[in-house]
Order: C-alpha cells, then structure tokens, then sequence
C-alpha cells in the first residue's frame, strides 16, 4: 500500500563499481535519506513508492521503506526510513538523516566518524576509492560464496540464479535463507544446454544506397483456398532501397525461378539499374541449378540465410507478415469469399508502396523508386459494391448498370477491378459508381455515398466482359491518378492466366439432351460440343467442388456434372427416403478428371459421383469386395495373337458401369451437393445401383457383366477370369475386359459387329472402333490385319511436363552403369517422399505397359520410396531424361510364326545394400516381349549357380502360366516351351542332381523346374551371354548394350 509520495535526493557517486555491488555501505552527505538495494536485510518493510532524483537531473524510485539494525564493531545502530530501490545497486548512509536524530558526524582524510549525544564512536567509515565505507555485520551472512551458489543451483536441476534469489527473497522455501544469488555467476553446463537464438538488430547496421543494390525476397504459403487463378502461393520481391513491393503468384514453388526472370527484365528496364544482390532463405525455390547459373552469368551476388534462422531475412519476413494480415482484415471487413485471397493481397501490396515505413524518412516506396509523390484520391474500399456501366445494354427499360464488388486496382488500364460473384470473374471497368460504406454507417444504416469518378477509361468494357468470359486475372493491375488526368503506373503484381483464343462453338451430330432435375422450370439442354476445348497444355484437375466451381473451365465441369447426375436419374440409381432409425448414411463427393485423345488433346471433361465407401462397416453394408482385372501381359498376347491368327481388334466402353449392376446390400446416402432437393433436404437416398466408391461395387459390376457375356456364349479363361472366349467352328472370339473397356478380337468383321450388337443391348455403350487408345496406351495398327504397335508417347510427355524436364538434356541410358543405390550417410540430404513416390509410380505404369527397357531401372530406386535422397531423386531424373530422348519408341507385333519364347537371368549379389540378387525373364511372341519382370530375389545366393537357378525358377512359373492360358483359348501347346539361360550349372542342375552338395541348401519350391522337364513342357537351353536379353532386366549396361537388347525387346 503506497502512501503518500515524497522526493529525495542522492549525489553520490562512486568511483569503483565492485563497492556498491558489495554489502558495504556508504557514508554520503548527499544523500537526503538512508538507501538500501538488498530487501533481505529489512526488519521491517512497508511497500510504498518514492522518487529519487539523481545527480543530472535523472531519477529513479523506490519500491518501499522500512529499518535495518546495522551491526558495527562499535556497536548496534538501528536505521529507520530506510528506502528500499533494488536499481541502485549499493547501500547509502544519509548524513543529514544522522544529524537530524542527534548524531554528530567528522571527516578526517583517512575516515569518517559517527558520534553520539555523548561523544563515543558508534561508527567508522574507511576512506576507499573516494568513498566512505563501512561494512554491515549483519549482512555478512547473505554474502554466500560463489561454491555455496553453485551447489544449490546444481541442486535446483540448473534453475535459474534470478529463480533461485526470488525463492530466498519471498521465503518460498524453507532451508536456503542464508544464501544470497548473484546474477553475475556464469554457468557453463547452462551455457551449453540453454543457449538460444540471439537477438537480431531491429535496423539493419547498412541500408543499400541505390536502387536494386539488394532485393530482398521469399515465398508466402500454401494458402488452403485456391485463388481465382488457381494460385496456392505468392511470393514477394523487395528492394532494399526504396522497400517497394512486388507480388508475383504461383501455383507451385518451382514458378518462383521464372517470376524472378520476369520481375529481373522489368525492373531493370525500368530503372535503367542491374540487380545487385539478392537475399533470400535456402528453400530449394531459390537453390537450385537455374538460379546458380543466372547468378554466375549476371553478376548477381547471393545471400543465404543461415539454416533456420529466418530473422536474417526479416525484411521479407516482416513484409509478408504485413500483407497477410492485411489480406486477412480486407477479407472479413469485406465478408468476402477465401478464393478472392489473391487480390486481396496484390490490392495491400499496392497500398503497402504508397503507405510510410520506419525505415524511410517521410516518404513512401512510391515516392523512393518513381521519384514523386502517389496520389490516393482513387482509392476505394476494398469489397465495396461497384455499379459498373453496362454499354451493350439496349434496352431503355432495363437497368444500365450491373452490381460488382471493387477488388483492386488495373495495371494495364486507368480502371479499377471487379469481381462478378455470379460468373466468379474479375473484369477491369473504368465507368464506375461505388456505395462505400464506413463503419459506423454499415452498423446503422444501410445509406451509402455513391461515387463518380471522373476520370477513368473503360478499356476492357463489359461488352468484352460478355463476349470473351473476361479471363480469371488473379493479380494486382494498378494506376496512379495525378489529379483529374491518370498516367500508368509501373506497379507490377503478377498476371497469372492468359487469353484463350476464341473460336466458333461446334456442335455433335444429334438432338440435345434434355436434364430434367425435378425442380420447376424447363428442362436444360445439353448438346455434344466438339471443339470446346483443343489443346494439349496440363489442365489443373480440381480436388474439390468448390475448386471445380472457380476454376476457369467451371462451365466444362458443370456440364460434366450435369450430365453425370442425367445418368444416375436415368439409370434409377437411388429413392429418396427418411433414414432410419440406428442407420448412417454416408456421403458422397464429385471428382473430376479430363479424359484425352491419343495426341494428348482433350477429349472430355469427366466427373463421376462417388460414394465415401471409407464409412461402410463390414457385414452392416457390404461384405465380399474382389474384383478382378486383366494383366497387361495379357493384353500384350492378344494383340500378338490378332496379329499372327489375322482378327479384327476393337474397343466398346460402357458407359456408368456400375450404375448397371443391382445392389444387393441396404445403403443409404446423403444428397449430392448442388443438387440437394430443397424440400426434402432432411432425406437421403437409398442406393439401388452399386454407384462408384462404394466397396462392393466393382464386384457387383464385375458379375453383371460376366452374366452378360455368358448369356452371348463366352466363357471366362480360369487362368485369366477377365479374358473371355468363344468358339465358332474352328474360329475363336476373346473379349479382354478392364472394369468398363472392352476389347474385342473376332476372326470376322461381321462377328464383330454381332458382339458388339448384343452387348449394346444390354448396356449403354460407346463403340470406339478399331483399338487406339486403351489405358492412357495408343495402339496403332497396320491395316486392319497388319503388325500393332504399342507406344506411350503423350504419357511420357505429359510426365516430363509435369516434372519441368521438356528441355533437359538427352541421356543414352536409364541408368549409368555404375550407379548404386546404398547410402548409409546421416547427413546425405532427404528428397521429398511424396514427390517421389509419385514419380515411381508413373514410371513403373511405364514399364509394366509398353517400356521393359526401365524396367529394372524403376524397381532398383522403388527400393527407396520410404526414405528417398537427393541422390535417388536425381537417378529418377536421370531415367527421365533418357525417355525424353527415346519418347517415341513403339513395341511392334509382326507375324512370325513362332511359338512362345523365354529368356532368364540374374545379377549375383550385385545389390551392395544386402547383397541379394536380381532375377529376370521376358517372353516373346510376335517378335516382340509380351511378358517381362524385374524383381529383387527373397533369399541371398550363395553362387551364381544358385542365383540364376532362382530366376530360372521364376521364368518357369510364367511359362506354365501363358502355356495354360493359351491353351484355354484353343492355342495347343504341342511343343515345349523354350527357356533360355547364360549359366550351365543351373542347366544342369535343372535335369539332375549332380550337384547335391552345393545345391542342398536351395529352397525345394524352386526344383519344380525338373518335373516341368521331365513332363516335356519346359525345354532349358544355353545361350551366350551377349545374346541374353533378359540381361537388360536384371543390372544397368553401357550403352551399346542397352541399345542391342532394348531394339531385341522389341522397341524401335
């Protein structure tokens, strides 16, 4: 409790330092009251506030007042009014308060004496380094030693001295009164195990002089809403100089190197400067191959911050920090959509530049770097309502005007930016009037202020704007105004979608459909559009509705959504019904996909309705959930077979296929978004048709087709249930089936026309025509009778877009001859897993389909997908840069003639990281591989023999396989199948067991080899090891090699 606040005085000085920090005390007649900084001495103590003035003018206060009984060896004294400030740092005796309680006191050079009523020395004061000093007795005993400090500190676990004194000053504990903590004591295992980042200079200690001397920059994101543009990212160039802004944005990380290049051309165009220096974080945006060779070449110097210290680029830190909170508050006082985030943030980069900042002297970015002042008379509220002129207007008894929300400022024009929330589209309009509303007015009224600018030209006009769909322009365009007439600004945030071309809309042959969606009005028409889109770039395939919706091809995906939901009408799929009690509905989410044509351009926008099948419980919802697919190798087979037995070979795709299966089991489903019925919107549909996603719908479809096509007279292969087959005469019919693709080979074509006929019948099916395009794999063929050929040159593209590698550089090789994959160092730096992973997997569809020459290149880095390094990744590139030189390589199917044939082999313990072997084989017909496998062996061999016996092994089993197969489609196998090896000993260990000692140990499930001998099925023959093809699948070659055994496979 504070009472009533007095002034004091102290003039005292002290010349040495360690005296005042010491518990000695200090005789001064400057003093105006007694002072003490060390609470523990009190005996008494009442809290109260008092001011200090110190010698200069300066002052300090004191935190209360009680006494102190002082202990000299003259005897006991009893200070009282004693202050108490612990800044002082040192104790004072006050003369005048001794003189005023009757004590006398005498200065000698040597000491200061107290004296008193009767003249006897009560103390003594030495004269030390120009200071009277005496020593208080009883505060001895709070002077612990430094070894006494220590031990309690060790005991506390290395609690902190100032922790440790606050316990002993408040009596928190009992047991450690005596001691006294010094702050000053250094612990070294603190030091060690407390040490920090230190504090960064709040101003940088050199600010560049001239513009672009240094650019500060760094990347803000992902944002979770994806902008208008289909941005995830921004990131944010900063001159050093000036602190301008400029905001470029990104779909991904890997566009900062471009924006750089283009914010580099213009910004020194501009200013006639070259950029001097660049700082930025290590984030490989910025490390990376492309920036280290346009540094080197420009002269361009790089500052790096030291890993995980962010503080050293605190420029663009801060900056971005500031724009993002600025966005955040435009959008909520705005109560505009998450998708707008974009210019949200090019319209505060845009106020940022003409806004003050600590680090300039009364001048704004704009000001620095054009040389004159902004003007900010245009500036509107962000989100405000804008009435925009609409020109094409023509009659005079509609409104002149459409309503927009203004969302920043034009680059190209003097105009601002609109947002049209009904198209989801941002046009630039000059002709403006706005209904801003301040705060107070959106709280009480809802009467505005309109606003007229004078001076603004339309130039992309709202006749454009209906015309061209005005492109989604997910950037900041901005301009100054001088007073009534603008000039263009140089202000620059990025613009990060182009103009499409028009062209005249075409329509299919046929009547529109009609979608009728039970609600009130007419039903929609929905025509077959040819050419509505043609081109072959990367179309972003959106991951939500909500992306779908804002994308620029909304009206593509709607259509795509309309037509699918015409379908699941059609086809009954669902009724709709109150749930029942103790029942889950689950839900259910549109995806999207484009499907393409063979040269890569696009065919049509697909979306499908799918079940969260994730939700069902077994045995509540479904139960058996298989559904079989044919093999690839299978698919390789039949069109070596239409080659050599002269078939006809098309394709039908059934159109929603599991939509025409029955569903056995009780589902119930919540409604689709968009087309939730608003008066039932509390039911749910109860699934009649096994629709896509749910966990049983690939069997249900699977067995509607298979009655189908029995009841047509085809009977399913047991080797292979997705391939069927019939028997006319002597003539033989198969249909290879992939969930909803068919492929269909008959020996005529009017057989062919039947089957597809009656199946039709069935269900709703689109006849393809002759084979071309069968799971992302073109198929050519010669004639309709001639030699196929299989390529993936569009896939391959698409990959080498997807991963910035169009331009790399050719490699002969997927693989170089020496590289491994073993890398047991800790510091080697870690790829991204998921980007990885992602490769692996589009190269191993590669393989398995049409490109055995990577086979063995894929499955050697697949090893790595739970822990990939740099080193890994780039062996990735390495195979990608060699398709980008082979991307045209076809396998040929010609007629030959002969039977099927193998080839098998292994690599001995060529794998360093546990010294298992590689095994191998691939099988021939038509000229060409129809069968191949690269696969790491179980168990490490001991010998060559016994590792090339292992691949043998394997060999045989697919041999029996294809043997079986061709035997049910009518294909007599009368002759052994050939298998070729390079090694003898696993020959001849095949036909006996001569070599019992050495081969003893091998695993009994691999000598099946020698009954399948001995049976006559299986014939094992030698071969040179320069003409064993199977060697390509098993180790990477030089390149004479590779080349002679991947033309032998049958790619040229």
């Amino acid at each position: 409790m504070y009472g009533e606040q007095k002034s004091f005085t102290m003039l005292a000085a002290a010349t040495n330092a360690s005296i005042l920090n010491s518990p000695s005390w200090c005789v001064d007649s400057g003093a105006t009251a007694h002072m003490c900084s060390d609470r523990n001495v009190f005996t008494k103590f009442e809290e109260r506030k008092e001011r200090i003035t110190l010698a200069g003018g300066n002052y300090m206060y004191a935190e209360g007042i009680g006494e102190i009984e002082f202990k000299s060896r003259y005897g006991d004294l009893l200070l009282k009014d004693v202050l108490y400030i612990p800044e002082m740092g040192g104790n004072f005796i006050s003369v005048s308060k001794a003189v005023q309680r009757g004590f006398y006191v005498k200065f000698t050079n040597a000491n200061a004496l107290i004296y008193d009523n009767d003249g006897k020395v009560v103390l003594k004061a030495a004269h030390s380094g120009g200071l009277f000093v005496v020593m208080n007795e009883n505060a001895k005993c709070f002077n612990a030693n430094t070894n006494e400090c220590e031990k309690w500190h060790a005991r506390f676990g290395h609690l902190s001295y100032g922790s440790l004194q606050q316990l002993v000053s408040h009596n928190m504990v009992h047991g450690i009164e005596n001691v006294k903590f010094s702050k000053e004591i250094k612990c070294t295992v603190c030091m060690k195990s407390k040490i920090h980042t230190q504090p960064f200079p709040q101003k940088a200690a050199v600010r560049s002089k001239e513009l672009l001397d240094l650019i500060h920059t760094d990347v803000c994101g992902p944002f979770r809403t994806l902008s208008l543009g289909g941005a995830k990212y921004f990131v944010t160039f900063i001159d050093d100089k000036s602190r301008r802004v400029f905001i470029y944005f990104i779909r991904s990380k890997d566009e900062v190197y471009d924006k750089f290049v283009t914010f580099k051309n213009m910004v020194e165009r501009q200013t006639g400067r070259k950029i001097k220096a660049v700082r930025s974080d290590n984030g490989l945006e910025f490390v990376n191959k492309n920036f280290d060779d346009l540094f080197k070449h420009c002269g361009i110097k790089r500052q790096l911050t030291v890993p995980y210290t962010p503080q050293q680029n605190g420029v663009s830190e801060r900056m971005n920090r500031t724009i993002v909170e600025m966005m955040r508050a435009m959008l909520i006082q705005a109560n505009a959509s998450d998708m707008l985030w974009a210019e949200a943030v090019a319209t505060a980069a845009y106020i940022r530049n003409r806004a003050p900042t600590k680090a300039l002297d009364g001048m704004t970015p704009y000001e620095i770097w054009t040389g004159r002042k902004p003007t900010v008379k245009h500036l509107r509220v962000f989100g405000s309502t804008a009435v925009c002129l609409d020109k094409t207007q023509s009659n005079k008894l509609k409104a002149k005007g459409k309503e927009f929300k203004m969302v920043g400022y034009s680059l190209t024009s003097k105009a601002y930016r609109l947002y049209d929330p009904e198209y989801r589209r941002v046009i630039e309009a000059r002709d403006v009037m706005f209904a801003e509303l301040s705060k107070s007015e959106e709280n009480s009224s809802m009467d505005s202020t309109i606003i007229l600018p004078q001076t603004f030209t339309l130039e992309n006009s709202l006749k454009e704007y209906n015309n061209n769909n005005n492109n989604i322009i997910d950037n900041e365009n901005s301009g100054d105004r001088e007073d009534d007439e603008t000039e263009c600004d140089d202000e620059y945030v990025d613009a990060d979608a182009g103009t499409e071309e028009e062209q005249e809309m075409r329509f299919g042959r046929g009547r529109p459909t009609y979608i009728r969606s039970g609600m009130r009005g007419r039903p929609k028409k929905v025509r077959n559009v040819l050419n509505a889109i043609h081109t072959t770039k990367s179309i972003t395939i959106p991951n939500t509705l909500t992306e779908a919706l804002q994308s620029e091809h909304a009206k593509e995906w709607t259509d795509a959504m309309n037509k699918e939901y015409k379908s699941l009408i059609d086809k009954e799929t669902w009724k709709l019904e109150s749930l029942p009690e103790r029942q889950r509905a689950i839900g259910c989410r549109w995806v999207f996909d484009v499907k393409r044509n063979d040269n890569g351009t696009v065919e049509r926008f697909k979306c499908r309705l799918v079940a969260k099948g994730c939700s069902q419980q077994y045995g509540v919802n479904y139960s058996d959930t298989y559904s079989p697919v044919i093999r690839h190798s299978t698919i390789r087979l039949i069109l070596a077979l239409a080659v050599e037995w002269k078939l006809f070979v098309h394709q039908m795709d059934v159109c929603t296929a599991y939509l025409n299966s029955e569903l056995r089991d009780v589902v119930y489903m919540k409604q689709p978004e968009v087309f939730i019925d608003e008066n039932h919107a509390d039911k749910v549909l109860r699934l009649n048709k096994a629709i896509y996603g749910l966990k049983q719908s690939g069997k249900e479809w699977n067995a509607t087709l298979d009655n189908v096509l029995k009841s047509i007279g085809y009977e399913p292969c047991v080797s292979e249930p997705c391939l069927y087959k019939r028997k006319v005469k002597h003539d033989i019919s198969l249909i290879a089936v992939y969930v909803d693709d068919l492929i269909i080979a008959c020996k005529s074509e009017s057989e062919l026309h039947e089957v597809k006929s009656k199946i039709s019948s069935s269900f709703k099916c689109v006849d393809k025509g002759k084979l071309h395009y069968f799971l992302g794999i073109k198929v050519e063929r010669e004639g309709d009778l001639g030699a196929f050929h299989m390529s993936q040159s569009q896939y391959i593209k698409d990959i080498l877009q997807r991963h910035g590698m169009t331009q790399c550089r050719s490699a002969a090789t997927p693989l170089d001859k020496s590289f491994v994959v073993d890398c047991n160092n800790d510091t080697c730096r870690r790829a991204e897993q998921l980007k990885y992973q992602s490769l692996i997997g589009e190269l191993m569809y590669l393989a398995l389909c049409t490109r055995p020459d990577i086979m063995h290149s894929v499955c050697k880095l697949a090893q790595l997908n739970s822990d990939p390094h740099v080193e890994h990744e780039a062996g990735l590139k390495h195979i990608l840069r060699y398709l980008a030189s082979t991307t045209e390589l076809k396998l040929c199917y010609r007629e030959s003639g002969k039977s099927i044939v193998g080839f098998t082999d292994a690599d001995w313990g060529n794998d360093l990281t546990d010294r298992k072997s590689f095994s191998g084989y691939a099988f021939f017909l038509g000229g060409s591989a129809i069968s191949w496998q690269s696969k790491k062996q179980r168990t490490v061999a001991l010998s060559s023999t016994e590792a090339e016996y292992i691949a043998l092994a394997e060999g045989v089993k697919e041999s029996l396989f294809l043997r079986n197969l061709l035997e049910e489609i009518g294909y007599e196998q009368q002759k052994q199948t050939t298998i070729y090896s390079d090694n003898l000993s696993a020959q001849h260990l095949s036909m006996n067991q001569l070599f019992h000692g050495r081969s003893k140990h091998i695993d009994i499930r691999y000598h099946f080899i020698r009954d399948k001998i001995k049976n006559k099925e299986i014939d094992v023959r030698y071969i040179n090891t320069n003409k064993m093809i199977a060697d390509i699948l098993t180790k990477n070659l030089c390149k004479t090699k590779h080349m002679k055994f991947t033309e032998s496979l049958g790619l040229k």
